[in-house]
């Protein structure tokens, strides 16, 4: 090769030598900043993890997404009280539609969201005189109530205006109410009907002043032809087919049959002793006494006014109790007790069954029930079906052998709560009067940006988590109280699974790019070692090459 060729050769070798070498870095910059995008990314995900997010919870444990209806609305969510979202002046953060409604009613100015009038009901026909009814048209222009829920509660007239929500008397909502075991024994031995409760044909089933609770063997053994024996020496035959109730082996008079609650049975120890077989025995205490204690306490329907039976899981596990009940009265294996004279059987009849969660048949043709133990079992299987067995309850065929629930001081028993207000137009007009209120009480936040997010849940959650907003709760004094999101017992802070769920995907996606990029690198890389590596060698084989012939020429000349 000539002196020439090859120095061109050489330049052009250092020239792609140089263009490698460049592109090497350039590749290396390039992974450094993958690493640092993968670093970056890392964090996110890392920081992602402890996302949370507001829930509502409600009293039956139902957990929603936070929002602005949920809070504003009158619903059973909120058990129609507002929970008032406020700014740290105190004053209401409406939607731009109530706030407007505010505004055109005359409650509040619209410049600076202060209050124009003191409190008054207003005439059906009011439109703008700052009148809570004024108020309650004007939510109906603006599509946030409707024309109907707004005629109900005029038809209320002065009953459906009150002062709740700055110190006004409060109507009781709760749905239910949770007891411990012993103050709920004691309310189904008080517990009384504060007015006539009618069936479908007028007459009346339960009149006032009744037991709620109430187990009135005299009228439901009456009604089903069966006699009552107020006597443990019955005569035989003339009595064949008789009960005779004793409680702690004593006989129950007729007038206190009448009055006996279930609290009572729990209390005492009562007996259902009958001149009969256990067959015919079992058919009475299933059909009649456990069915009469399980439709007291809401077998018979969810949607009923007292009892247990307060949700669809409650209502099934009443109603499971029941079969398990049926299956402790089989009288194919009964107990047997002895004793000589009519008396003494029933007498002793009655002692076994005290012992036993079954049917006992003595001597003499009697058989003897607990029905004391009837109740416990009922309602520790409905303990079980709805806890299962980690409370450690079970009933077993013997008394000795059981763990009730009744004897457990620990457990709450949640049941409809019989004081509560279930009137929906009253509801209603309670939730409306504490919103109007209080905005005539404290005005409202006239800042747009904040009545325009505040229905959006992501913009509420922030807010509220960083303390721009509050939520304003009523308290047990009838007056409204602002506060910290958590403190109102149904707002809670919760791990946000969805978001943590799409932050993984996305780190996912993003990881997965950045290592399909990082290999993609790293084989440009390697090619362009192997390039470099080759024209390395020929870069010497060419250097050498024109050294030599240099050497040629300088020797020729030389000589």
């Amino acid at each position: 090769m000539g002196l020439a060729a090859s120095q061109a050769r050489f330049l052009a070798i250092t020239a792609r030598k140089n263009n490698c070498e460049l592109q090497s870095m350039q590749i290396a910059q390039e992974k450094l900043s993958i690493t640092r995008e993968q670093q970056k990314a890392a964090q996110e995900y890392q920081d992602s993890l402890s996302a949370t997010k507001l829930v509502w919870d409600t009293v039956d444990d139902d957990v929603y997404d936070l929002s602005y209806d949920v809070l504003m609305k009158p619903t059973a969510l909120n058990e129609y009280d507002p929970y008032l979202i406020t700014d740290s002046q105190g004053k209401l953060v409406l939607s731009t539609s109530m706030f407007n409604a505010a505004v055109a009613a005359g409650v509040i100015d619209a410049k600076t969201g202060d209050p124009k009038v003191s409190r008054f009901m207003g005439s059906t026909s009011s439109t703008n005189d700052g009148s809570r009814n004024a108020f309650l048209y004007q939510l109906g222009v603006q599509n946030q109530v409707d024309a109907s829920t707004i005629d109900a509660i005029y038809a209320l007239g002065e009953q459906g205006y009150t002062s709740s929500g700055v110190g006004g008397a409060i109507i009781d909502k709760t749905l239910t109410n949770a007891m411990a075991t012993n103050t709920f024994i004691n309310y189904m031995q008080d517990a009384k009907y504060t007015e006539d409760i009618k069936g479908a044909d007028g007459s009346i089933i339960h009149a006032k002043g009744d037991a709620i609770y109430g187990l009135n063997l005299v009228d439901l053994f009456a009604d089903a032809g069966i006699d009552i024996c107020y006597t443990t020496s019955p005569d035989k035959d003339e009595n064949k087919g008789d009960v005779i109730i004793t409680n702690n082996g004593s006989v129950v008079t007729e007038e206190e049959l009448k009055k006996l609650t279930l609290g009572d049975l729990i209390d005492g120890n009562y007996v259902m002793t009958g001149i009969m077989t256990p067959e015919e025995l079992s058919q009475i205490a299933i059909e009649k006494v456990l069915t009469e204690m399980g439709n007291t306490l809401g077998m018979g329907a969810i949607d009923t006014v007292y009892g247990l039976s307060v949700d669809q899981e409650s209502y099934d596990a009443l109603n499971s109790a029941y079969e398990f009940g049926k299956q402790l009265l089989n009288p194919s294996d009964p107990k047997t007790s002895n004793g000589k004279i009519m008396s003494q059987s029933v007498s002793n009849a009655a002692s076994e069954a005290q012992k036993i969660n079954g049917i006992v048949q003595g001597t003499n043709g009697v058989s003897s029930v607990s029905i004391s133990n009837i109740l416990k079992s009922y309602l520790t299987n409905f303990a079980i079906s709805m806890e299962g067995y980690d409370l450690g309850l079970y009933v077993d065929d013997d008394v000795a052998g059981s763990s009730y629930v009744t004897d457990d001081i620990n457990y709450y028993f949640v049941i409809k709560n019989d004081n509560a207000m279930s009137e929906q137009d009253a509801l209603n007009a309670d939730f409306y009067n504490m919103l109007y209120n209080q905005l005539c009480m404290n005005g409202a936040s006239t800042d747009q940006t904040k009545q325009q997010q505040v229905t959006d849940p992501d913009y509420l959650n922030h807010a509220l988590k960083n303390g721009q907003l509050f939520i304003s709760s009523l308290n047990n004094d009838g007056y409204f109280y602002q506060g910290h999101y958590t403190l109102n017992g149904h707002v809670a802070e919760v791990a946000d699974e969805d978001a943590i769920a799409q932050a993984e995907a996305e780190y996912n996606v993003k990881k997965s790019q950045l290592s399909y990029k990082e290999e993609s690198l790293e084989l440009e890389l390697k090619n362009i070692d192997t390039e470099l590596s080759a024209l390395t060698t020929e870069y010497d084989t060419v250097k050498n090459l024109i050294s030599k012939n240099v050497e040629k020429v300088f020797t020729l000349f030389s000589s």
